[in-house]
């Protein structure tokens, strides 16, 4: 690393201090806490001066700050995005205060600590160090970060707009997404550094059934209530059709010279034992399962009003995550199809679709390869597809080259962490993230 000096004390205090900021994100607009993200732009003003000097900085309704650090060229433009926005905590539950950001055996615990501000903070950490020796991009480089990302809202659409309108074609998209897994993948028993290459869509569904209201003393055969139950029970064993998509088909050819038989030979020929994988990946369910299938969860249920009323409506809300080649609209029709009850409505609530696929050929992959190999040069890098979503499924419309990776060691269990109870990170896990980002800066 050819910049200037850690100065790890400061950079833990400046994370610290990230932590103790609420930046709860809400989906009702009287309910958030607008001092505390007034109070967190005012922190990255205040510790970040050499940034704040350098970059043109714009704010991006409703809650985006975009900076603009001029390199020698504007042809090859890079973005590094994060958000930081967190999602609600219920404190009781946590054995340290959520937003205290305590330190205890080499360990900062706190609401937010992998998700996302760390990469957050060691994307602005790393560049204000290397605007402090001189550096400079040698090419246009914009830091994208968002302030509403758990609760789906526009911010991120609205600074791709405005990139766009200015004729902005990133070369480079870097946002969370994967993440360094130390106990590797089924059948292939190194560390896995998981990049992902696109995202399944997200859709909303409410589905709705009217019946007849009446005394509960005289139900009928089956109540709006107990006909919309069964059809939850059914859109729950619904059986997606099995896609393998060009970046699970990546993720298995990269892994397939590195797994013993006969792991490796079903990933070097997923294409033609596709059938045989759907069927695994239905029985071992989890995330294998829906690397490969669209799935569905049931997660409202509502009818009653009282114990003694037969309930006039009853419905239910479907939250589907869309394999590439399904639309909203197609799942909508997938649902229709589950819940075999004409009478049931179906009605799409928000969602979007599946994102293209980035593309894994060219220097950005290459350059993202690099300097993984690095930081973790015993892990393998893997593309792979998400299952969730992030901010950065809005940079697929002005980029080719959008990948999801979070530049850090994440177990089983810290993942686990992550919108849970006692998220935590360990501080040598935080340095090496300030490390990757400040490597990455001499490359773009």
């Amino acid at each position: 690393m050819a910049f200037g000096k850690m100065n790890k004390d400061k950079i833990i205090e400046d994370f610290r201090d990230m932590i103790r900021i609420r930046t709860v994100s809400v989906t009702d607009p009287k309910k958030l806490d607008r001092e505390a993200y007034i109070a967190f732009r005012k922190l990255l003003l205040t510790r970040f001066p050499n940034l704040y000097r350098e970059a043109d900085v714009f704010s991006v309704a409703p809650a985006g700050i975009l900076y603009h650090l001029r390199g020698q060229s504007a042809e090859k433009p890079s973005v590094l995005m994060a958000h930081y926005d967190v999602v609600p905590v219920n404190a009781k539950e946590w054995t340290h205060d959520p937003f205290a950001a305590t330190m205890e055996e080499g360990r900062i615990y706190g609401r937010g600590t992998l998700d996302t501000k760390s990469t957050l903070w060691a994307i602005v950490e790393a560049v204000e160090n290397a605007l402090s020796s001189g550096w400079r991009p040698k090419n246009d480089l914009y830091l994208s970060f968002g302030g509403e990302e758990e609760t789906h809202g526009e911010t991120t659409a609205n600074i791709v707009k405005y990139l766009k309108g200015k004729g902005v074609r990133p070369a480079f998209v870097l946002d969370e997404g994967g993440a360094v897994i130390p106990e590797g993948l089924p059948g292939f028993h190194q560390k896995a550094a998981m990049v992902g290459i696109a995202e399944k869509g997200t859709a909303n569904y409410m589905l709705y059934l009217r019946g007849k209201a009446g005394h509960a003393s005289t139900p009928p055969k089956m109540t709006a209530a107990a006909r919309l139950a069964k059809a939850a029970v059914r859109v729950s064993e619904y059986r997606f059709p099995t896609r393998i998509t060009s970046p699970v088909r990546q993720m298995f050819s990269a892994l397939a010279g590195e797994t013993s038989f006969p792991v490796s030979q079903a990933f070097a020929n997923a294409d033609r034992l596709a059938p045989l994988i759907g069927a695994a990946a239905t029985f071992a369910g989890g995330s294998l399962r829906a690397m490969v299938k669209t799935t569905a969860a049931v997660v409202i249920l509502e009818a009653r009003s009282a114990f003694n009323v037969l309930p006039s409506e009853a419905a239910m809300g479907v939250n589907l995550r869309l394999l590439p080649g399904e639309t909203v609209e197609s799942g909508a029709k997938h649902l229709q199809k589950a819940v075999r009850d004409k009478e049931i409505q179906v009605s799409l609530i928000d969602g979007t679709n599946p994102t293209p696929i980035s593309r894994t050929d060219g220097p950005a992959w290459e350059t993202l390869r690099k300097v993984v190999g690095e930081v973790w040069p015993d892990a393998a890098v893997v593309p792979y597809q998400l299952n969730g979503g992030t901010d950065s499924r809005y940079y697929h419309e002005i980029s080719d080259y959008v990948y999801k990776f979070s530049p850090m060691e994440m177990t089983a269990a810290e993942r686990a962490t992550v919108h849970g109870v006692d998220e935590s990170i360990s501080v040598r896990n935080l340095l090496r993230t300030f490390v990757f980002y400040s490597r990455l800066l001499e490359e773009l």
